[in-house]
Protein backbone atom coordinates (compact mmCIF):
# COMPACT_ATOMS: atom_id res chain seq x y z
CA UNK A 1 0.00 0.00 0.00
CA UNK A 2 1.25 3.76 -0.70
CA UNK A 3 2.48 5.94 1.98
CA UNK A 4 0.06 8.35 1.38
CA UNK A 5 -3.17 7.41 -0.12
CA UNK A 6 -6.02 9.91 -1.20
CA UNK A 7 -9.21 7.93 -2.02
CA UNK A 8 -12.37 9.15 -3.47
CA UNK A 9 -12.24 12.46 -2.72
CA UNK A 10 -14.43 15.11 -3.59
CA UNK A 11 -14.67 18.71 -2.43
CA UNK A 12 -17.28 21.39 -3.05
CA UNK A 13 -17.34 24.71 -1.55
CA UNK A 14 -21.21 24.89 -1.48
CA UNK A 15 -22.73 23.94 -4.86
CA UNK A 16 -18.96 24.81 -6.36
CA UNK A 17 -16.99 21.48 -7.01
CA UNK A 18 -13.37 22.33 -6.52
CA UNK A 19 -12.23 18.43 -6.38
CA UNK A 20 -13.83 15.10 -7.64
CA UNK A 21 -12.96 11.27 -8.06
CA UNK A 22 -9.89 12.08 -6.75
CA UNK A 23 -8.00 8.80 -6.37
CA UNK A 24 -3.89 8.69 -6.05
CA UNK A 25 -1.41 7.08 -3.85
CA UNK A 26 2.11 8.31 -3.37
CA UNK A 27 5.40 6.05 -2.50
CA UNK A 28 7.54 6.85 0.59
CA UNK A 29 10.70 9.34 -0.17
CA UNK A 30 8.43 9.93 -3.60
CA UNK A 31 8.65 13.22 -4.65
CA UNK A 32 5.03 14.18 -6.66
CA UNK A 33 4.53 17.35 -8.20
CA UNK A 34 0.67 18.71 -8.89
CA UNK A 35 0.76 20.49 -11.91
CA UNK A 36 -2.37 22.26 -13.35
CA UNK A 37 -4.01 25.97 -14.82
CA UNK A 38 -4.99 27.98 -11.94
CA UNK A 39 -8.19 27.69 -10.35
CA UNK A 40 -7.75 23.18 -11.23
CA UNK A 41 -8.08 22.18 -7.69
CA UNK A 42 -4.26 21.27 -6.77
CA UNK A 43 -3.80 23.91 -4.06
CA UNK A 44 -7.15 22.42 -2.31
CA UNK A 45 -6.20 19.05 -2.64
CA UNK A 46 -2.63 19.85 -0.80
CA UNK A 47 -4.61 21.90 1.71
CA UNK A 48 -6.85 18.83 2.63
CA UNK A 49 -3.95 16.55 3.04
CA UNK A 50 -2.14 19.50 5.61
CA UNK A 51 -5.84 19.43 7.28
CA UNK A 52 -6.63 22.93 6.26
CA UNK A 53 -9.83 21.73 4.92
CA UNK A 54 -11.84 19.02 5.13
CA UNK A 55 -12.50 16.43 1.90
CA UNK A 56 -16.30 16.39 1.44
CA UNK A 57 -16.38 12.88 1.11
CA UNK A 58 -13.30 10.30 0.84
CA UNK A 59 -10.65 9.53 3.09
CA UNK A 60 -6.25 10.48 3.42
CA UNK A 61 -4.25 7.94 5.01
CA UNK A 62 -0.72 8.53 5.84
CA UNK A 63 1.47 5.45 6.70
CA UNK A 64 -1.97 3.50 7.04
CA UNK A 65 -3.27 5.89 9.62
CA UNK A 66 -6.44 7.53 8.38
CA UNK A 67 -5.71 11.35 9.19
CA UNK A 68 -8.63 12.64 7.41
CA UNK A 69 -10.71 14.26 10.30
CA UNK A 70 -7.21 15.06 12.12
CA UNK A 71 -6.50 18.56 13.00
CA UNK A 72 -3.67 20.43 11.13
CA UNK A 73 -1.78 20.88 14.42
CA UNK A 74 -1.46 17.14 14.80
CA UNK A 75 -0.62 15.75 11.43
CA UNK A 76 2.95 15.41 11.21
CA UNK A 77 3.28 17.34 8.47
CA UNK A 78 5.35 20.21 6.77
CA UNK A 79 3.90 23.08 4.64
CA UNK A 80 5.87 25.27 2.77
CA UNK A 81 4.04 28.36 1.64
CA UNK A 82 4.48 30.71 -1.49
CA UNK A 83 4.43 34.14 0.85
CA UNK A 84 7.30 32.79 3.67
CA UNK A 85 5.03 33.05 6.34
CA UNK A 86 8.11 34.11 8.74
CA UNK A 87 7.79 35.37 11.93
CA UNK A 88 9.75 39.16 11.60
CA UNK A 89 10.67 39.40 14.75
CA UNK A 90 12.35 36.57 15.30
CA UNK A 91 15.76 35.49 14.23
CA UNK A 92 16.42 32.65 11.65
CA UNK A 93 17.53 29.90 13.96
CA UNK A 94 14.27 30.97 16.39
CA UNK A 95 12.47 30.16 13.23
CA UNK A 96 13.51 27.14 12.50
CA UNK A 97 13.00 25.90 15.84
CA UNK A 98 9.27 27.56 16.43
CA UNK A 99 7.31 23.96 15.43
CA UNK A 100 9.97 22.17 17.62
CA UNK A 101 8.91 24.77 20.62
CA UNK A 102 5.48 24.26 20.64
CA UNK A 103 5.79 20.25 20.08
CA UNK A 104 7.66 20.95 23.50
CA UNK A 105 11.42 20.54 22.77
CA UNK A 106 14.00 21.04 24.58
CA UNK A 107 15.98 24.17 24.67
CA UNK A 108 19.63 21.53 23.53
CA UNK A 109 16.99 19.74 20.98
CA UNK A 110 16.26 22.83 19.51
CA UNK A 111 19.57 23.96 19.10
CA UNK A 112 20.69 21.11 17.53
CA UNK A 113 17.86 20.39 15.15
CA UNK A 114 18.10 24.20 14.28
CA UNK A 115 21.60 23.93 13.37
CA UNK A 116 21.42 20.96 11.21
CA UNK A 117 18.90 22.36 9.14
CA UNK A 118 20.89 25.74 8.93
CA UNK A 119 23.75 23.47 7.61
CA UNK A 120 22.01 21.58 5.27
CA UNK A 121 20.59 24.57 3.38
CA UNK A 122 23.81 26.26 4.02
CA UNK A 123 23.25 29.36 5.89
CA UNK A 124 24.66 28.57 9.53
CA UNK A 125 26.17 32.31 9.25
CA UNK A 126 22.79 33.55 8.61
CA UNK A 127 21.48 31.96 12.47
CA UNK A 128 21.28 35.19 14.16
CA UNK A 129 19.70 37.85 11.23
CA UNK A 130 15.94 38.87 10.97
CA UNK A 131 13.85 37.81 7.65
CA UNK A 132 13.89 41.58 6.69
CA UNK A 133 17.64 41.52 6.64
CA UNK A 134 17.54 38.78 4.29
CA UNK A 135 16.73 38.36 0.31
CA UNK A 136 13.78 36.24 -0.56
CA UNK A 137 16.05 33.05 -1.71
CA UNK A 138 17.05 33.00 1.68
CA UNK A 139 13.92 33.49 3.16
CA UNK A 140 12.34 30.57 1.47
CA UNK A 141 15.45 28.28 2.24
CA UNK A 142 14.33 29.21 5.95
CA UNK A 143 10.81 28.22 5.43
CA UNK A 144 11.75 25.66 4.11
CA UNK A 145 14.30 24.30 7.23
CA UNK A 146 11.35 25.65 9.29
CA UNK A 147 8.70 22.93 8.06
CA UNK A 148 11.59 20.42 8.27
CA UNK A 149 13.05 20.71 11.59
CA UNK A 150 9.98 19.03 13.28
CA UNK A 151 10.57 15.49 10.98
CA UNK A 152 7.48 15.61 9.40
CA UNK A 153 5.83 12.52 7.91
CA UNK A 154 5.23 14.33 4.57
CA UNK A 155 6.39 17.73 2.96
CA UNK A 156 3.94 19.84 1.20
CA UNK A 157 5.16 23.26 -0.81
CA UNK A 158 2.82 25.55 -2.09
CA UNK A 159 3.98 27.11 -5.15
CA UNK A 160 6.90 28.27 -2.85
CA UNK A 161 9.40 30.07 -5.95
CA UNK A 162 6.49 31.71 -7.44
CA UNK A 163 7.61 34.78 -5.81
CA UNK A 164 10.88 34.91 -6.94
CA UNK A 165 13.02 35.65 -10.21
CA UNK A 166 13.53 33.24 -12.85
CA UNK A 167 17.53 33.00 -12.23
CA UNK A 168 17.05 31.93 -8.47
CA UNK A 169 13.91 29.96 -9.04
CA UNK A 170 15.70 27.47 -11.13
CA UNK A 171 19.06 27.39 -8.49
CA UNK A 172 16.37 26.96 -5.19
CA UNK A 173 14.00 24.07 -7.24
CA UNK A 174 17.58 22.31 -7.84
CA UNK A 175 18.53 22.57 -3.75
CA UNK A 176 15.11 21.27 -2.66
CA UNK A 177 15.08 18.14 -4.94
CA UNK A 178 19.03 18.01 -3.93
CA UNK A 179 17.49 18.16 0.02
CA UNK A 180 14.76 16.48 -0.30
CA UNK A 181 16.68 13.27 -1.65
CA UNK A 182 18.93 13.64 0.99
CA UNK A 183 16.56 12.99 3.93
CA UNK A 184 14.36 10.73 2.14
CA UNK A 185 10.93 12.49 2.48
CA UNK A 186 7.41 12.06 0.61
CA UNK A 187 7.01 15.35 -0.53
CA UNK A 188 4.02 16.92 -2.54
CA UNK A 189 4.77 19.66 -4.89
CA UNK A 190 2.08 22.21 -6.15
CA UNK A 191 2.98 24.50 -9.14
CA UNK A 192 1.60 25.79 -12.53
CA UNK A 193 4.95 26.30 -13.83
CA UNK A 194 5.66 22.61 -15.95
CA UNK A 195 9.49 23.38 -16.29
CA UNK A 196 9.44 23.01 -12.65
CA UNK A 197 7.27 20.16 -12.47
CA UNK A 198 9.55 18.32 -15.25
CA UNK A 199 12.64 19.01 -13.81
CA UNK A 200 12.29 18.01 -10.42
CA UNK A 201 9.34 15.10 -10.01
CA UNK A 202 9.51 11.53 -10.26
CA UNK A 203 5.96 11.64 -10.92
CA UNK A 204 3.41 14.27 -12.18
CA UNK A 205 0.02 14.66 -11.48
CA UNK A 206 -1.88 16.94 -14.63
CA UNK A 207 -5.09 18.16 -12.98
CA UNK A 208 -7.74 20.03 -14.90
CA UNK A 209 -11.20 21.44 -13.72
CA UNK A 210 -10.44 19.50 -10.20
CA UNK A 211 -9.95 15.89 -11.91
CA UNK A 212 -6.92 14.41 -12.75
CA UNK A 213 -6.02 14.16 -16.47
CA UNK A 214 -3.03 12.15 -16.28
CA UNK A 215 -0.51 10.70 -13.93
CA UNK A 216 2.74 9.67 -15.06
CA UNK A 217 6.71 10.46 -15.24
CA UNK A 218 7.75 13.91 -17.01
CA UNK A 219 8.90 11.94 -19.60
CA UNK A 220 5.62 10.16 -19.73
CA UNK A 221 3.99 13.03 -19.76
CA UNK A 222 6.02 14.37 -22.59
CA UNK A 223 6.44 12.46 -24.98
CA UNK A 224 3.07 10.04 -24.45
CA UNK A 225 0.05 12.85 -23.24
CA UNK A 226 -2.99 10.78 -22.40
CA UNK A 227 -5.55 13.92 -23.06
CA UNK A 228 -5.49 16.86 -25.93
CA UNK A 229 -5.62 18.77 -22.48
CA UNK A 230 -2.27 17.15 -20.90
CA UNK A 231 -1.14 17.66 -25.05
CA UNK A 232 -2.05 21.31 -25.08
CA UNK A 233 -0.84 21.75 -21.51
CA UNK A 234 2.73 20.57 -21.33
CA UNK A 235 5.43 21.71 -23.63
CA UNK A 236 4.40 23.66 -27.00
CA UNK A 237 2.23 22.06 -29.27
CA UNK A 238 1.18 21.62 -33.16
CA UNK A 239 -2.34 21.07 -32.86
CA UNK A 240 -3.23 20.65 -36.84
CA UNK A 241 -6.78 19.10 -38.27
CA UNK A 242 -6.76 16.78 -41.16
CA UNK A 243 -8.91 13.69 -42.11
CA UNK A 244 -8.35 10.42 -43.08
CA UNK A 245 -7.39 8.83 -46.69
CA UNK A 246 -6.58 5.73 -46.13
CA UNK A 247 -6.89 4.08 -42.65
CA UNK A 248 -4.88 1.03 -43.29
CA UNK A 249 -2.07 2.87 -44.55
CA UNK A 250 -1.93 5.32 -41.62
CA UNK A 251 -2.28 7.87 -44.12
CA UNK A 252 -3.63 11.45 -43.43
CA UNK A 253 -4.92 14.21 -45.37
CA UNK A 254 -3.24 17.40 -44.01
CA UNK A 255 -3.75 20.79 -46.20
CA UNK A 256 -3.24 19.05 -49.41
CA UNK A 257 -0.60 16.58 -48.38
CA UNK A 258 -0.03 13.03 -47.13
CA UNK A 259 1.17 12.34 -43.56
CA UNK A 260 1.41 8.78 -42.18
CA UNK A 261 1.03 7.83 -38.57
CA UNK A 262 1.41 5.02 -36.62
CA UNK A 263 -1.87 6.02 -34.58
CA UNK A 264 -5.12 3.90 -34.60
CA UNK A 265 -7.30 5.62 -37.28
CA UNK A 266 -11.08 5.67 -38.08
CA UNK A 267 -12.82 5.38 -41.37
CA UNK A 268 -12.17 7.02 -44.66
CA UNK A 269 -12.70 10.72 -44.54
CA UNK A 270 -12.87 10.85 -40.67
CA UNK A 271 -12.23 14.19 -39.42
CA UNK A 272 -8.69 14.09 -36.74
CA UNK A 273 -6.13 16.46 -34.95
CA UNK A 274 -3.18 15.56 -34.81
CA UNK A 275 -0.28 16.91 -32.59
CA UNK A 276 3.34 17.48 -33.43
CA UNK A 277 5.81 18.56 -30.72
CA UNK A 278 7.80 21.78 -32.71
CA UNK A 279 11.31 19.48 -32.03
CA UNK A 280 10.24 16.95 -33.66
CA UNK A 281 9.90 18.29 -37.07
CA UNK A 282 13.19 18.46 -38.39
CA UNK A 283 14.21 21.55 -41.54
CA UNK A 284 15.04 20.40 -44.50
CA UNK A 285 15.78 17.14 -43.95
CA UNK A 286 18.07 14.40 -45.54
CA UNK A 287 15.56 11.96 -47.29
CA UNK A 288 14.84 9.16 -45.09
CA UNK A 289 11.74 7.33 -45.46
CA UNK A 290 9.77 9.39 -42.91
CA UNK A 291 6.78 12.01 -43.91
CA UNK A 292 7.88 15.21 -45.46
CA UNK A 293 5.87 18.46 -46.34
CA UNK A 294 6.17 21.46 -48.06
CA UNK A 295 5.15 25.12 -45.96
CA UNK A 296 6.35 28.41 -46.24
CA UNK A 297 8.27 30.49 -43.29
CA UNK A 298 5.76 32.80 -42.12
CA UNK A 299 7.77 34.04 -39.04
CA UNK A 300 11.19 33.44 -37.17
CA UNK A 301 11.76 33.63 -33.10
CA UNK A 302 14.97 33.74 -31.02
CA UNK A 303 14.52 32.35 -28.25
CA UNK A 304 18.03 31.93 -26.39
CA UNK A 305 19.17 28.45 -27.15
CA UNK A 306 16.11 27.56 -29.17
CA UNK A 307 15.65 28.93 -32.44
CA UNK A 308 11.36 29.08 -33.60
CA UNK A 309 10.29 28.92 -36.93
CA UNK A 310 6.72 29.44 -37.83
CA UNK A 311 5.77 28.12 -40.76
CA UNK A 312 2.47 27.87 -42.73
CA UNK A 313 0.85 25.23 -45.11
CA UNK A 314 -1.93 26.29 -46.89
CA UNK A 315 -4.35 27.09 -44.67
CA UNK A 316 -2.75 26.08 -40.80
CA UNK A 317 0.66 26.99 -39.14
CA UNK A 318 3.39 24.12 -37.77
CA UNK A 319 5.97 25.51 -35.69
CA UNK A 320 9.99 23.79 -35.69
CA UNK A 321 12.44 24.00 -33.16
CA UNK A 322 16.23 23.85 -33.77
CA UNK A 323 19.49 24.88 -31.69
CA UNK A 324 20.38 28.34 -32.33
CA UNK A 325 23.77 26.93 -33.08
CA UNK A 326 26.57 29.36 -34.61
CA UNK A 327 26.81 28.36 -37.68
CA UNK A 328 23.10 28.04 -37.90
CA UNK A 329 21.44 30.49 -40.81
CA UNK A 330 17.47 30.68 -40.54
CA UNK A 331 15.32 30.67 -43.43
CA UNK A 332 14.14 33.78 -45.05
CA UNK A 333 10.36 34.86 -44.29
CA UNK A 334 8.48 33.65 -47.55
CA UNK A 335 10.86 30.44 -47.91
CA UNK A 336 9.26 27.91 -49.15
CA UNK A 337 11.16 24.43 -46.95
CA UNK A 338 10.54 20.99 -46.12
CA UNK A 339 9.55 20.06 -43.22
CA UNK A 340 10.04 15.74 -41.76
CA UNK A 341 9.14 14.22 -38.80
CA UNK A 342 8.98 10.38 -38.02
CA UNK A 343 5.68 8.57 -38.40
CA UNK A 344 5.69 8.07 -34.58
CA UNK A 345 5.72 11.88 -34.06
CA UNK A 346 2.09 12.23 -35.45
CA UNK A 347 0.12 11.62 -32.27
CA UNK A 348 -3.87 11.47 -33.42
CA UNK A 349 -5.57 13.08 -30.72
CA UNK A 350 -9.20 11.72 -30.44
CA UNK A 351 -10.97 13.87 -27.81
CA UNK A 352 -10.53 16.84 -29.87
CA UNK A 353 -12.69 19.08 -31.36
CA UNK A 354 -11.32 19.68 -34.78
CA UNK A 355 -14.68 21.93 -35.63
CA UNK A 356 -12.49 24.74 -33.52
CA UNK A 357 -9.49 25.19 -36.12
CA UNK A 358 -5.68 25.66 -34.80
CA UNK A 359 -2.93 28.19 -35.37
CA UNK A 360 -0.12 27.40 -32.99
CA UNK A 361 1.96 30.10 -30.88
Amino acid sequence: MSFLTLSHIHKAFGTAVAVQSFDLGIEKGEFVAFLGPSGCGKTTVLRMIAGFEQPTTGTITIDNADITRVPANKRKIGMVFQQYALFPNMTVIENISFGLKIAGASRQEMHSRATEMLQIIGMLEFAGRYPSQLSGGQQQRVALARALAIRPQVLLLDEPLSALDAKIRTSLRQEIRSIQRQLGITTVFVTHDQEEALSIADRIVVMNKGNIEQVGSPRDIYNQPGTQFVASFIGTLNVINAAVSDETAGHIALDGQTVRTADALGGLGQRVAIALRPESIALNPEPNGGNSVTATVDEIYFLGSVVRIRTRLREQYLNVDTFNSPGFVPPARGEAVQLGFAESAVKVLHDHDTTRGSAPS
